[in-house]
């Protein structure tokens, strides 16, 4: 099967122009918004660096890179599995327009797909192509200009351990534990997964909103608008804090820009590296046990609120959308590469409506 890019002469076929009239009336559908927003070119160069596959599994030419890597946004657009897409391909004349098949091709099948995410993780790519992708919405004046959030969110899989926890769980926030505490945790992990065949051993307990909770922590840092530039995978009892620098580190956030988060991150190593790199301080206050906030800090925490709420925004909208806050996959790698899909898929959905809010304006 020979993929045309939309950069390239198209040869035509009967069956194609007896439906140019129904394509033509799809000009304006998400789909074709994403197409004339970005350009493929790039993001296959990327791909084509380290993803070296020049034959599929029967010894013919294989498939296109953008091919592929459509055909895992659509997967997580519209929550489909690598089967149910497969079968919505060969279904959908929209789908099969926005992948470049011709009507007489069918879609690759559901392994293809599988091994093609596996080999995106493998490679480690999948940070590269969120970069990529914003670097491109950047010329649209989706930037971090005006001000970057971070927060975090949780991840649940439904590959937990049977049985009661018999251990001391980290505290959603700030992990508190002695070293013997967290010993005896991995102690407690060997054990069950021995127990459970099948339970995601590298994901863990953790403590929040009074309920416990198994599975990762996704750490962001969006823009002002909620557009996702970096994404951590961690075990969900990691620390919020200890991701804050990480998440500001290699973002290349121009010096003067605001960064605002909730009074979670509040602590001397985080506010002193904002100082030494010259970023605006917008991290809430925290109140302490023998000292109560300043009128002062409760009207700055009160202004920062209504904007750093855009993150939750973002992670409520992934959940909504595209089914985001669990686990399709086992194991930290592959959830860290559906995060990053997720934040993809997310930012080419709203950037649309930013752009065209923005025209407006």
């Amino acid at each position: 099967m020979a993929y045309q890019s939309k950069n390239t002469d198209e040869h035509v076929t009967f069956a194609d122009a007896l439906l140019s009239k129904r394509y033509r009336k799809a000009q304006n559908d998400f789909l074709n918004q994403v197409d004339r927003l970005i350009d493929w070119r790039p993001i296959r160069t990327l791909i084509n660096k380290k993803y070296t596959k020049r034959q599929n599994a029967i010894g013919a030419p294989a498939y296109d890179v953008i091919l592929l890597f459509k055909m895992l946004l659509l997967e997580t657009w519209y929550n489909l599995s690598d089967c149910a897409l497969e079968e919505r391909i060969n279904d959908s004349i929209t789908f099969s327009r926005f992948l470049g098949l011709k009507m007489e091709e069918v879609s690759p099948d559901h392994s293809t797909i599988s091994r093609f995410r596996s080999a995106l993780t493998e490679l480690g790519l999948m940070d590269k192509l969120l970069a990529q992708f914003n670097k491109q919405l950047s010329r649209h004046h989706i930037s971090v200009r005006e001000g970057v959030l971070v927060d975090a969110s949780l991840v649940k899989t439904p590959h937990k351990p049977n049985g009661s926890i018999t251990i001391e769980v980290a505290d959603d926030r700030e992990d508190n534990r002695s070293e013997e505490e967290k010993e005896a945790e991995e102690d407690y992990q060997k054990q069950v997964v021995r127990q459970r065949k099948g339970t995601d051993e590298e994901a863990r307990w953790v403590y929040k909103q009074k309920r416990y909770h198994y599975g990762y922590k996704k750490h962001c840092l969006t823009n002002v608008q909620g557009i996702v530039q970096k994404v951590i995978t961690t075990a969900a009892n990691r620390s919020d804090t200890k991701e804050f620098i990480p998440l500001l580190q290699g973002a290349n956030i121009p010096q003067g820009t605001a960064v605002l988060a909730d009074k979670g991150y509040a602590c001397g190593e985080n506010r002193s590296y904002l100082q030494t790199h010259h970023l605006q301080d917008g991290i809430m206050h925290k109140a302490q046990r023998n000292r109560a906030l300043t009128e002062e800090e409760k009207q700055r925490n009160k202004a920062i609120g209504p904007i750093r709420s855009t993150i939750e925004r973002t992670f409520g909208s992934i959940r909504r959308w595209f089914h985001g806050g669990r686990c399709r996959y086992r194991g930290l790698a592959k959830t860290h590469t559906q995060n990053i899909l997720e934040s993809i898929a997310f930012n080419l959905y709203r950037t649309p409506g930013i752009i065209m809010s923005s025209s407006v304006g």
